[in-house]
This record gives structure tokens, sequence and C-alpha cells, in this order.
């Protein structure tokens, strides 16, 4: 049996680290796209990729929701 104690200050605090996982996914998933998009697309691809996840990140940045 493994058991992890993180002593955290706040709720907030203590989501940042449960959601480490889906921060690491979000960024992964952003780095894959924007490879593709600089390899086998366009400027516009490169963009279309940052808005598509900048809705994430920005919810991921405001550490109350996760990132998806």
């Amino acid at each position: 049996m493994l058991e992890l104690k993180i002593s955290c200050e706040t709720a907030d605090e203590a989501r940042i680290y449960l959601n480490a996982p889906q921060y690491h996914n979000l960024l992964e998933d952003l780095r894959v796209a924007l490879r593709n998009a600089y390899k086998h697309g366009s400027d516009a691809d490169v963009l279309k990729v940052v808005e598509n996840f900048f809705g994430d990140i920005t919810v991921a940045c405001d550490h109350n929701q996760g990132p998806y």
C-alpha cells in the first residue's frame, strides 16, 4: 500500500497538486498539436491551435476547475 500525504494551506493549493497529471496532459496535447501545425501547416494553422487551446489553458491557470 502506498500512502501519499500532501500538506497544503488551502483547497486551491491542493487542487494544483491533484490536477498535476491533467496539467501535464494539457501541455503535452498542446505541444503535439503545435508541432504538427509547425511541421505540416501554415501560420494560420498554428494560430488555430493556439485559439483552440486558449480556453483550457486559461481555466488551468485559474486553478479552480482543472484544465479539462
